[in-house]
C-alpha cells in the first residue's frame, strides 16, 4: 500500500515537471539554459515526463507499465542529476529532488518487478 502511494507521489511529481517544461514556464526555461541544452530538448523531455507520470498511474494496475516507466524515470533523473553537476556546474545539492525521485523511481522498479 505505501509503494503505490509512493508511486502516485511520485507520478504527480514527475507529470507537473512535464507540463512545466511544455508550457515553458520561464523560470524552467532559465534552468534549461544553464544546462546549455537547445529549448526543443526541454519539450522532449516534458513529453517523455508526461508519459511516465501517466505510466506510473495506469501502473497501479498494470504492473509491467509501472516497472517501464520506472526505467524510464530512471534515464530521465540521471540526464537530470548529469545536467544539474556536469552541465550547469551547479552544487550536487541541487540534485536533492532528482535523486529522491531517482530512488522512489527505482523502488517502483523493485516492488513491481517482484510481484511479475
Amino acid at each position: 500500500m505505501i509503494a503505490k502511494v509512493l508511486q502516485v507521489i511520485l507520478a504527480v511529481f514527475i507529470f507537473t515537471g512535464g507540463i512545466i517544461k511544455l508550457l515553458r514556464v520561464p523560470f524552467q526555461v532559465e534552468h534549461w539554459q544553464h544546462y546549455q541544452y537547445p529549448l526543443w530538448f526541454m519539450s522532449v523531455t516534458g513529453f517523455l515526463e508526461l508519459i511516465g507520470g501517466i505510466m506510473l498511474i495506469a501502473g497501479i494496475r498494470n504492473r509491467r507499465l509501472a516497472v517501464g516507466a520506472g526505467v524510464l524515470l530512471v534515464i530521465l533523473l540521471l540526464g537530470a542529476i548529469h545536467a544539474h553537476i556536469f552541465r550547469a556546474n551547479q552544487p550536487v545539492a541541487t540534485t536533492i529532488p532528482a535523486l529522491v525521485c531517482l530512488i522512489l523511481s527505482i523502488i517502483v522498479i523493485i516492488r513491481n518487478l517482484k510481484k511479475v
